[in-house]
């Protein structure tokens, strides 16, 4: 695979299209790649408004320093109307209203607050192309979707490098703060370093399974522990605890959102 210059300035670019915005390492480097190349379309995010508080700051630095300079911004999508209705504007508060928790096995998060408020805005301008986020390496991932990564075999490796021929820091792995697709070593640097909302995703996991008559209602996908079991383990310092739940994260294919 190459992210040669010569072979991306061969490429056509996407007419009628969109760009399906995550705030990550895949989808800010299609960015940029697009841009420099003469793109110019919308940009848009899917809102849960449950984000990682860094994927926030790491776009408001981007949209600011690099699309405004160049004519661009990006368009915050703020779920559904049922969304916003039951459970106020973010998936969290969603949650805690409908006593329910994201899955692994089922991805219902991903497909009513990621994908269906992009489906709508697509419709109703006009049906542009989406343009997703995933590179060359995982290629296996969506077919059937416009992948100009994949379509340029810019990898993940490649994708690094372009945004840091920009000048740009490299930014975290974007998601919700309460997706089950996370390692224990994600959770914890959650609860070091964000121990609000650590708190209130451990919450969420109580107010659901007493709704359920269940202590084992966890985001964990295996059902082995809970989040306040893992922070018992983050004040004991159980380092050999990191990231032990691996194994099982690989029975299950990576989230869409994760762009």
């Amino acid at each position: 695979m190459t992210t040669d210059a010569a072979l991306i300035a061969d490429c056509a670019i996407y007419p009628d299209s969109c760009v399906s915005f995550g705030g990550g390492v895949n989808s800010v480097a299609m960015t940029i790649l697009l841009v420099n190349k003469g793109w110019h379309g919308p940009i848009v995010f899917s809102d849960t408004q449950t984000e990682h508080p860094e994927t926030y700051c790491y776009m408001d630095m981007f949209e600011r320093d690099w699309l405004n300079p160049r004519g661009l911004e990006i368009t915050r999508l703020s779920g559904m109307p049922w969304q916003r209705y039951k459970g106020g504007v973010s998936l969290i508060e969603y949650c805690e209203v409908a006593k329910v928790i994201p899955l692994a096995a089922v991805r219902w998060c991903t497909a009513e607050w990621k994908g269906k408020p992009l489906d709508r805005w697509q419709e109703e301008h006009g049906g542009l192309t989406a343009l997703i986020g995933i590179a060359a390496d995982e290629s296996h991932r969506m077919p059937r979707r416009c992948r100009p990564l994949c379509d340029w075999w810019v990898t993940r490796v490649g994708c690094i490098k372009a945004i840091e021929a920009e000048g740009l820091s490299i930014p975290r792995k974007s998601g919700c703060y309460i997706c089950p697709f996370q390692r224990v070593s994600r959770w914890r640097d959650l609860w070091e370093h964000h121990p609000e909302i650590f708190e209130r995703a451990a919450r969420l996991e109580e107010i659901v399974s007493e709704g359920r008559k269940s202590k084992w209602v966890t985001l964990d996908p295996s059902g082995r522990w809970t989040l306040r079991d893992l922070e018992r383990r983050f004040e004991t310092q159980d380092t050999l605890f990191d990231d032990a739940d691996w194994e099982g994260l690989l029975r299950y294919k990576p989230c869409m959102c994760g762009l």
